[in-house]
């Protein structure tokens, strides 16, 4: 059959591309795969990363636990091989209460199986940022020497961007087992992840140790015992082999081994700070035994999904391991592709997508064998296969979209700021007055990340937010009444300080996209509301308000008129330790999909420049559709409808956590039919109500919590919108040590008669607040793709060294900013 390949609406991302040849899609017995318009979401062409394949078993994991538990269960299991590729591996990452690593695993493995190999392949970091990955590899290839065979191969993977390489990364997460076995979705095999729905703010609860007491967001004030602690980098040095004093004493190599073989967890790490010398610590890295004071500082808790897909489709994710290990760091330890699998009798059809520069395309291609090149197609450029199949899948939906995904950062045309605000404030005309103004002023100057970028002045530019709003669109102009519903379930603010400058930036996109800029989410909603006015009045320039950037009819639009067809959710917890009442965001780091409960799509991908373009981050995603149906009143309307049930029970699970229903935990009993009717309007109202009801409880109890405002100004009687910092204080142009990123915010106990009413929130869904920061101009001017990321470019080494440690300043924390 003849198709043209898929484009993007905008023309800012893909290049039109000639008519291709497809192949007919076959299931296992060789018959067409049938379909019908609905379901036509697949992404098709010639250079298609892989195709649709029937035949998979795809079982679901929503926490952390179940899925560590599973995987240690098929690890220790595994005859041939295990692929383990991801943004960040640590070999202490915890797999069960009380402290079973990833290390203890995998020695468990190798000691059950004399024939299995392991090929770990972590991204080979960049600092500042800081994934551990130096110390995973020495570590892990310690398993050889213990069970006295090479079994364990670990190799660090650079990434191959086609533009500003050194800022972005492989961001893919996945393990395969023989082949035939894969685990795939948003989890690294890292710290934070071992969570469940009860998402406990208790940082030494389920023997949580050193790195896996995980918080990124605040300073870490505790400490771990000594005794408890291990260094990596001791492992390796070049002393660190020899006995001393002539053998009296055991080198540090075989002491480091025991204490790792008898439980030890990884030191923590100051920063990448000169240390003794390059013989004696090669990585330059300074330990630390820094922790959280789980006294008095909460764990933030990790929202997360990934699956276990068991058929043909786990063989294509094996090959694109195959692919990246052969072209990037495997040269002395090559794989073969794995043969083409057999047909097997799942119920789930699964096309493996991914997010690949040309440049690593092309790499990949060149490392074929030559026998293995023939069935290949050459690269003709980056794949942006993940980005497409959003486009489908918002294109197609008929009643509504589930969206979780850890960034929400799209085209939203000119940002819009109002410097009057804090001029009137600051009694300044700078707009970058208030916090912005502060943080630039500690040093970091945004000429330096100009110098290190190819495209510094470049916005966001990928067209989820537009597919978004045009689908919301249809549904608001069309002549007859068509529910149609988008919720979106993001962090409260990206993993970091919000101190710290690229925090902020991040911040400062976000809310362009879904509420400020004149093209965000919010206000496409109000345009097309407005045109739906204008056009019932007759008015002949109606289509203008939805297209043109200077109309701005569309203000007179009441926001709260949205909530008809978009809703905003963050997610928190709160929690007494001790004498103090604490709260944290619940991490939203799932990157998630899920249409009218019929397909599902989950990965790495977030959505943003980074994981949208494909010449950026490396990304893996999979697109499920169930050929098991069911029948449902989605709706409320008695509609009965065709869901698929791997897409409907996934949807149900995440809900029933978030509601605080599977875990039990203060739960909305409210929400029990909306978890059962999630296209249904009065469902919408109640998630709304409970979550906003969730919001005003946890502003009473905590005044330092993102939030729509602080009050009215006496002088003008108008609102004050809430800094990004809420406590800020104008006139002393500072927190007063009431943030939590404050050391001296943890020094004594603040409680507000607000906490009296904390036992009244329930379930864990508050209101994203869609004011907050409005009117302030949070932009520090950094280079975009550097405010998103992680890493010193190649070119560093071009800058002065002011401008050098001004860029370290502003490009990084030990927190995954990214991933």
């Amino acid at each position: 059959m003849e198709a043209t390949s898929l484009e993007g609406s905008t023309g800012l991302l893909f290049d039109a591309s000639p008519i291709k040849t497809l192949r007919q899609i076959i299931d296992e017995a060789g018959n067409a795969l049938t379909s019908n318009a609905a379901d036509n979401r697949w992404v098709l062409s010639d250079q298609s990363f892989s195709w649709p394949r029937t035949g998979n078993t795809v079982t679901p994991f929503t926490t952390g636990k179940s899925y560590f538990k599973k995987l240690a269960e098929e690890l220790e299991g595994a005859q041939k091989s295990i692929y383990i590729g991801g943004w960040q591996v640590n070999w202490d990452a915890q797999f069960a209460p009380g402290g079973l690593r990833l290390f203890d695993v995998l020695l468990k493995a190798a000691r059950a199986n004399a024939g299995l190999k392991i090929y770990v392949m972590p991204w080979k970091h960049s600092p500042p940022i800081q994934t551990y990955d130096k110390q995973t590899v020495p570590v892990l290839e310690a398993i050889n020497e213990l069970v006295g065979r090479k079994c364990v191969t670990v190799t660090l993977a650079a990434s191959l961007a086609d533009e500003d390489p050194g800022f972005f990364s492989h961001h893919q997460k996945f393990v395969v087992i023989d082949e035939h076995k894969a685990f795939i979705g948003g989890m690294d095999v890292c710290y934070g992840r071992f969570d469940d729905e009860t998402y406990d703010l208790h940082a030494d609860a389920e023997g949580r140790e050193g790195l896996n007491r995980y918080n990124g967001c605040i300073p870490h004030l505790g400490h771990v015992k000594p005794e408890k602690l291990v260094d990596p980098d001791l492992l390796t040095g070049a002393y660190d082999n020899h006995p001393t004093f002539g053998g009296l004493w055991a080198s540090n190599r075989s002491e480091i081994l025991k204490k790792i073989e008898n439980g030890a967890v990884q030191t923590d790490y100051s920063g990448e700070t000169p240390y003794w010398s390059a013989m004696s610590r090669p990585t330059g890295l300074s330990p630390s035994d820094a922790t959280l004071d789980a006294t008095r500082q909460p764990r933030m808790p990790w929202q997360d999904v990934h699956v276990l897909i068991e058929g043909p489709s786990a063989a294509d994710i094996a090959r694109n391991f195959v692919y990246r290990w052969n072209s990037e760091g495997g040269e002395k330890t090559p794989l073969d592709l794995p043969a083409e699998p057999e047909a097997v009798s799942g119920g789930c059809t699964v096309q493996v997508l991914r997010s690949a520069p040309f440049k690593m395309r092309k790499a990949e291609y060149a490392a074929l064998k030559d026998d293995a090149k023939k069935d290949v197609t050459q690269p003709t450029g980056k794949q942006c296969e993940i980005a497409l199949a959003m486009k489908n899948l918002i294109e197609g939906a008929t009643s509504f979209i589930y969206i979780e995904n850890q960034f929400f950062v799209s085209a939203f045309g000119v940002e819009h700021t109002d410097p009057s605000k804090t001029a009137a404030d600051l009694k300044s005309t700078d707009p970058l007055s208030g916090p912005a103004a502060k943080v630039k002023a500690s040093g970091f100057q945004e000429w330096a990340t100009h110098l290190v970028s190819d495209k510094p002045n470049e916005a966001p530019k990928n067209f989820i937010c537009e597919a978004l709003g045009e689908r919301i669109g249809k549904a608001i102009m069309s002549g007859a009444k068509e529910n149609f519903h988008v919720i979106i379930t993001l962090p409260v603010h990206p993993e970091g300080k919000l101190s710290d400058g690229n925090i902020m930036a991040q911040v400062h996109w976000t809310m362009q996209t879904l509420v400020f800029g004149p093209f965000s989410l919010l206000n496409r909603v109000r345009r097309y509301i407005k045109a739906r006015e204008l056009r019932d009045k007759k008015v002949a320039d109606w289509k203008k308000v939805t297209t043109d950037a200077n109309d701005r009819r569309y203000e007179d639009v009441d926001m709260e008129r949205c909530n008809d067809y978009v809703t905003l959710l963050n997610l928190r917890n709160w929690a007494k330790l001790g004498d103090r009442y604490v709260t944290e965001q619940i991490y939203i780091h799932t990157k998630m999909m899920i249409v009218d409960d019929l397909f599902a799509l989950l990965g790495s991908a977030n959505i943003n420049d980074r994981s949208m373009l494909g010449s950026r981050d490396s990304e893996i995603a999979v697109l499920i559709s169930d050929s098991a149906k069911e029948k449902h009143d989605i709706s409320g309307n008695g509609d009965v409808r065709i869901t698929r049930n791997f897409a409907r029970e996934l949807r149900k699970g995440v809900w029933s956590k978030i509601f605080g229903l599977t875990g039990k935990v203060r739960p909305a009993e409210a929400l029990r039919s909306a978890v059962d009717q999630p296209a249904n309007p009065e469902n919408w109202k109640k998630i709304q109500q409970v979550a906003d009801a969730n919001r005003l409880i946890y502003e009473a109890a905590f005044d330092f919590i993102p939030r729509n405002t602080v009050g009215v100004s006496v002088s003008n009687q108008q609102v004050q919108y809430a800094s990004i910092w809420p406590t800020w204080d104008p006139e002393s142009k500072s927190t007063n040590g009431r943030m939590p990123f404050d050391d001296e915010f943890w020094s004594k106990v603040r409680q507000s008669d607000g906490t009296s009413k904390l036992d009244e929130v329930t379930g864990f869904i508050v209101a994203l607040p869609i004011y907050w920061t409005q009117g302030e101009n949070n932009n520090l001017g950094y280079a975009i793709s550097l405010v998103a990321e992680n890493s010193l470019p190649p070119k560093s080494h071009e800058l002065n060294a002011d401008a050098q440690t001004e860029l370290t300043q502003v490009t990084g924390h030990d927190s995954e900013s990214i991933g």
